[in-house]
């Protein structure tokens, strides 16, 4: 991802997670954002909020193109997982890859869509058994 993938770093100490608080706030608060005297396309503004959001609780943001191709290894690093981990996914099928000479490229969008698939899954499994407890009076009050 390195290559496709600006990085927008942590920000740098305290002053700096609160100016992005601050302009967030600012922006939740209908501020108009213009740049070059227009506005920005809404789409863009939504993005700019969560990148706001995400340096105000202190963290960096990565800008990733939905079309960009990345290697195993970015991609397991998306997924949170080995590349062994993701290399068995993909021998079973679970996203799709192309090959270029003996290197496995993966589209961004289907990294993506598995990590929401997979989650789904996990909330859902974790909802019933949550439900499952609740029925059985394991859970305190």
């Amino acid at each position: 991802m390195k290559k496709a993938t600006p990085l927008i770093e942590r920000p740098a100490g305290k002053a700096a997670a609160a100016r992005a608080r601050k302009s967030l706030d600012a922006l939740r608060n209908h501020a108009r954002l213009t740049l070059g005297g227009a506005p920005p396309p809404t789409e863009a503004v939504v993005a700019f909020k969560r990148v706001l959001e995400a340096m105000a609780e202190g963290g960096g943001v990565a800008v990733l193109p939905l079309d960009a191709e990345l290697t195993t290894q970015e991609a397991a690093d998306l997924l949170g997982i080995s590349r062994p981990s993701l290399v068995k996914l993909l021998d079973r099928g679970a996203i799709p890859y192309r090959t270029i000479g003996v290197h496995r490229r993966l589209r961004a969008i289907d990294v993506l869509a598995h990590r929401k698939a997979r989650d789904t899954k996990r909330r859902r499994a974790l909802d019933k058994l949550a439900a499952e407890n609740q029925r059985l009076g394991l859970y305190d009050d």
